[in-house]
């Protein structure tokens, strides 16, 4: 249940249920009260029987001497008190006082005459007013007043236990609305509470956030949620920063040759001034050469950091695939050729793709560079562009159809496969971190180049929508796929 929701009702029930528990208190009261009334009623008429018919004597309804009325005082005692009155109001004798002064008070008739016949209870008497007749005319009226000695003496148990019952009800009360609120708010909010200085200590709280459907568990689920993507940002930041760092200290190594190469060419240029023509024009090469390596590798980081940039667009164009892909891999036929490589093609598309023709240039572009240092003399090396609902070109690793045709599952594949030593499993998993490179132990050496080639290449593909994973077998090669979304 929603919270807001809860706590309307929990107030609702609040307010409620004290008036509630008093006027059930209060019919249980009357109720006790009315049955106790008939007990003493039932035991009173047995008491006011030889009261009543003394009392019902015409003789003593007139103004006369104390005398008169002697008897009537052995009826009179602390519980029992009774007053006779004239039909004209005068009260001629008084259980409570001296006759005389009795004749002096006098009461209304709408008042004497009220509730003739009916027993009246109230909280500490019974009342009872009867007339009294004399050959049919009414010569007066008595009014017996009893006390309700057993009400009177259980005033002060029954008061104990309302009292009692209302403080166990209130404290029953208290108890289950601090329970309901400790439940529904105070333990969540210290759970938040506890997971938020966690979080700013830097560590990973244990247990796992309960189940609610409110308002505190969405929020607990929400911050739980913005913790992880807290860290993962601090983490993706703290790699970015890795590999910034990497990036400064590879660069650095990587331009130290070239620089150390040209000052020493340069060096002996300006200096030996016995070096004949040929010499001179040969330092001169090996000078522009490695200026252009150097320019290469700039361009590359800049490349590779502009890739990166979620500042950068890319101007794409809509292309048709078979003759975009047919002209983009058919350049490649003569460079295999000059390395003795059997090249072999496959274009299997009829989608239009959005593409940015130079950014794909350059990537089929570094993975078919990297796949022909990598193929051994004679070797085969296939290329393809194979789209979603045409099947996988015969060349590709048997062990692979399965994997494959999930992985390009909507998508088209742009396939690299070479013929030569397998990249060990350790390497292969960062095979796309910049300036991580393949170390060919056949030749003691790494594969060359600037080690940013393929972490451009899936920049490439990711800025495309796609993406780009690498398999590598014993026996059979290493096989590239980019994968490529179709319009």
């Amino acid at each position: 249940m929603k919270l807001k929701y809860w706590l309307m009702i929990a107030f609702l029930i609040v307010m409620l249920l004290p008036v509630a528990a008093g006027w059930a208190l209060f019919s249980l009261y009357n109720y006790y009260n009315e049955q106790l009334a008939v007990t003493e009623y039932v035991e009173l008429s047995g008491r006011l029987a030889p009261i009543e018919q003394v009392l019902s004597e015409p003789g003593l309804y007139r103004l006369q001497s104390a005398d008169a009325y002697a008897t009537l005082s052995k009826l009179a005692n602390e519980q029992v008190n009774f007053d006779l009155y004239l039909p004209s109001g005068i009260r001629v004798y008084t259980s409570g006082g001296d006759t005389w002064s009795a004749g002096a008070y006098t009461v209304r008739g709408s008042e004497l005459y009220r509730d003739l016949y009916d027993m009246q209870t109230r909280h500490r008497t019974f009342t009872l007013k009867k007339p009294v007749w004399e050959k049919g005319e009414l010569v007066g009226i008595y009014e017996i007043t009893m006390l309700r000695g057993e009400w009177l003496k259980g005033i002060s148990i029954r008061t104990t236990w309302v009292i009692g019952s209302a403080a166990v009800f209130f404290i029953l009360l208290y108890g289950t609305v601090l329970w309901l609120l400790s439940r529904k708010l105070f333990r969540p909010m210290r759970q938040l509470m506890g997971r938020m200085h966690a979080f700013a200590q830097g560590e990973i709280p244990m247990n796992d956030v309960p189940i609610r459907r409110d308002e505190m568990g969405t929020l607990l689920q929400q911050f739980d949620a913005m913790q992880e993507e807290v860290r993962q940002t601090q983490a993706e930041v703290e790699k970015e920063q890795q590999e910034k760092e990497l990036m400064v200290a590879s660069l650095s190594h990587d331009l130290k040759t070239p620089l150390m190469s040209i000052s020493a060419y340069a060096e002996a240029l300006s200096v030996d001034t016995s070096l004949e023509p040929l010499e001179r024009q040969e330092y001169r090469d090996v000078l522009f050469g490695n200026v252009e390596r150097m320019k290469r590798m700039i361009g590359e980081l800049e490349m590779y950091t502009a890739l990166g940039s979620s500042e950068s667009e890319m101007a794409m164009v809509e292309v048709e695939g078979e003759e975009f892909f047919d002209m983009l891999l058919g350049s490649y036929g003569e460079l295999a050729e000059r390395e003795q490589i059997d090249v072999r093609t496959v274009v299997c598309t009829n989608h239009l793709y959005q593409v940015h023709p130079e950014q794909l240039m350059r990537l089929t572009d570094n993975l078919i560079n990297n796949a022909l240092r990598h193929t051994r003399t004679n070797g085969v090396m296939g290329l393809g562009v194979i789209a979603s609902d045409q099947p996988l070109p015969e060349w590709i690793m048997p062990s692979l159809d399965l994997e494959l045709n999930e992985y390009r599952a909507g998508a088209t594949l742009i396939l690299v496969q070479n013929e030569g030593p397998a990249i060990p499993k350790e390497q292969l998993g960062r095979i796309f971190e910049p300036y991580v490179q393949h170390q060919n132990q056949e030749e003691n050496g790494y594969a060359g180049g600037s080690g940013l080639g393929l972490s451009i290449a899936k920049r490439i593909a990711i800025r495309h929508g796609g993406d780009m994973r690498m398999w590598s077998s014993e026996g059979y090669g290493t096989l590239a796929a980019c994968r490529l979304p179709e319009a």
